[in-house]
C-alpha cells in the first residue's frame, strides 16, 4: 500500500486547486469518503468483537486466483455494519437523489440484529439480511442482491449504491486487523497474484498507481526502483502488485495491449487513463514520480472523473463501474 499517504480532504483540496470544474461533486461527496475512512479504526473494538478476520493465505488457492473472502460466510458483521450505517446514511441523506429512499434504508440498516428463530436441536438460524447482503456482493449473486431488496422495499441499484459505502469500512477494519503493519502483504509476497481484481474481495481496481523511486536512507544520492505498478480496490481498500502492458481485465499483454489517455500541461499532475485496445477496458492511473505528495487513492479516483468522461465519448467501459464514472 501507498505509504505516508494524505488525507481525503487534503487530497480533495489539492484536485481542486487545479482542476475547480470538480468543486461541486467533490464537496458532495468528500465527507462520505472522510468518514469511510475515519470509521476504519472506530470499526476496530467491533471487528475483534465479532471475530472477523480474514482467512489466512493459501499460496496455492492464490496462484489459482482465488480471493481471501471467496464464500467466506460473514457471520457477525451485522453489528459493524450497523455502526457503519449509522455513521455514513446521515451523509448520504445529504444527497439529493437519496433522500426519497432514507426511511427504508435506515429500517434495512440500523435493524437490530437478527437472532436464532428458536432454540435446541433443529434450530433454524435466520440470517441477518445485511451479513446475506455482503456476502451476495461479494460473491456477484446479483439475484440475491435484487431478493434482499424487494424484501425490504427498496431499490435494487439504491440499496447497492448506499451499501456499498456502508461495507467499505467494515471491510477494510476487517483487513487492517487482519494483516501485518510491515512487509510485503501474502498476495504480493512471491508474486503469487496475477489477477486484475482484488485478492482479498473480489472487485476491481478502482485506479492503479506507479511507485515512487526508494531513496536509500544512507546515501540519498543513490535512488533505485521505482515505476512499479499498483492495483487499488476501492471497496476493502488493499492494494496489489500488477504487471505493466496487461490489462487487468481480459488479461491480455504485450506491446500494444495497453495505450494511455492523459492531459498534457501544468495540470496532468501524472494522472492518466490506461485502456486495453482488445476489449476497450479502462483504469484511471497515477504516476507516483511525477507528483510531490502521496493522495488517497479513493479521494483521487473521484477527482479524476474529468478522464472518465472522456472515457465515455471514446466508447471505453471502466474497469469497476462506480457512482463517478457512468455517464
Amino acid at each position: 500500500m501507498a505509504s505516508s499517504c494524505q488525507s481525503v480532504a487534503k487530497t480533495l483540496a489539492e484536485v481542486v486547486e487545479y482542476r475547480p470544474v470538480l468543486e461541486p461533486v467533490l464537496r458532495a461527496f468528500g465527507p462520505l469518503l472522510a468518514a469511510q475512512a475515519q470509521l476504519v479504526d472506530d470499526l476496530a473494538d467491533s471487528i475483534r468483537a465479532a471475530g472477523l478476520s480474514l482467512p489466512e493465505a493459501q499460496p496455492g488457492a492464490l496462484e489459482q486466483g482465488l480471493s481471501l473472502l471467496a464464500g467466506v460466510p460473514l457471520t457477525g458483521a451485522a453489528a459493524p455494519l450497523r455502526q457503519s450505517a449509522e455513521t455514513l446514511l446521515p451523509l448520504l441523506a445529504g444527497l439529493e437523489t437519496m433522500t426519497p429512499h432514507m426511511p427504508a434504508l435506515e429500517a434495512f440498516l440500523l435493524a437490530p440484529a437478527t437472532a436464532t428463530a428458536k432454540k435446541g436441536k433443529g434450530a433454524k438460524v435466520l440470517r441477518d439480511p445485511r451479513e446475506a447482503l455482503a456476502e451476495a456482493l461479494l460473491s456477484g449473486n446479483s439475484e440475491e442482491e435484487t431478493r434482499l431488496a424487494a424484501e425490504h422495499d427498496l431499490d435494487p441499484s439504491v440499496l447497492h449504491f448506499a451499501f456499498g459505502f456502508v461495507l467499505a469500512p467494515v471491510l477494510r477494519a476487517i483487513a487492517a486487523g487482519s494483516l501485518p503493519e510491515e512487509g510485503e502483504a501474502p498476495w504480493d509476497a512471491g508474486s503469487l497474484w496475477r489477477q486484475g481484481y482484488c485478492p482479498v474481495c473480489g472487485s476491481f481496481a478502482t485506479i492503479a498507481w506507479l511507485d515512487k523511486p526508494l531513496v536509500d536512507e544512507k546515501n540519498a544520492y543513490l535512488v533505485g526502483g521505482g515505476g512499479k505498478k499498483h492495483l487499488h480496490c476501492g471497496l476493502c481498500g488493499t492494494d496489489w502488485k500488477f504487471m505493466r502492458g496487461t490489462c487487468p481485465s481480459c488479461g491480455e499483454k504485450g506491446s500494444g495491449v495497453i495505450e494511455m489517455l492523459r492531459e498534457s500541461g501544468p495540470a496532468a499532475h501524472g494522472e492518466r487513463l490506461d485502456w486495453c485496445t482488445k476489449c476497450k477496458a479502462y483504469c484511471p492511473t497515477v504516476d507516483l514520480r511525477e507528483r510531490d505528495g502521496i493522495p488517497d487513492m479513493d479521494a483521487l479516483a473521484l477527482g479524476m472523473m474529468h478522464l472518465d468522461m472522456v472515457a465515455a465519448r471514446k466508447k471505453l467501459r471502466p474497469l469497476k463501474i462506480s457512482f463517478w464514472n457512468t455517464f
